[in-house]
C-alpha cells in the first residue's frame, strides 16, 4: 500500500510516517520505483506509535524497544512491559505532585478566606 492509504488507516499523517521511518523507528520499506510501497504490518506498526505517544512516550524512547524488535524479528514484549512500567511509575509520581500541590492550594484558599473574609476597612488596606 501506499503512503497515502497507511495514513488513511492509521490516523497518521504521511509527514509523520516519514519521520518515523527517518527516526529508524520502522525499517524502511520497499520501494516500486519513487514510491514506498508498505505492508499491513506497517499499519500495527504505526498504530503502535501512536498509542504510545498518546500513553506519554516520546519518540526517541521508542526506538530501543523498536529497535530490538528489528534485530530480532519479533516484537520485544517483555521490553515493552518494562518501558510500560517505568512510564506509570513516572505518571503515579506526577499525579502524587500534583495531589500535593492541589492540597497548597487548598490551604492557600482555607488561610485567604481566615485572613480576609468579614474585613474591617482598616485591614482592607494592607
Amino acid at each position: 500500500m501506499y503512503i497515502g492509504k497507511l495514513a488513511k488507516l492509521t490516523g497518521c499523517t504521511p509527514k509523520a510516517i516519514r519521520l518515523y521511518e527517518e527516526l529508524g523507528l520502522f525499517a524502511a520499506p520497499q520501494r516500486q520505483g519513487r514510491y514506498r510501497i508498505y505492508a499491513p504490518y506497517h499499519v500495527d506498526l504505526v498504530r503502535l506509535i501512536r498509542i504510545a505517544q498518546a500513553a506519554g512516550f516520546r519518540l526517541a524512547e521508542l526506538g530501543a524497544l523498536l529497535a530490538t524488535k528489528q534485530r530480532e524479528q519479533r516484537f520485544p514484549l517483555e521490553l515493552a512491559q518494562v518501558g510500560i512500567q517505568a512510564k506509570r511509575l513516572q505518571v503515579q509520581a506526577q499525579v502524587a505532585e500534583l495531589h500535593a500541590l492541589d492540597a497548597r492550594l487548598v490551604e492557600l484558599g482555607q488561610e485567604a478566606t481566615r485572613l480576609f473574609s468579614e474585613q474591617s476597612p482598616q485591614q482592607c488596606s494592607h
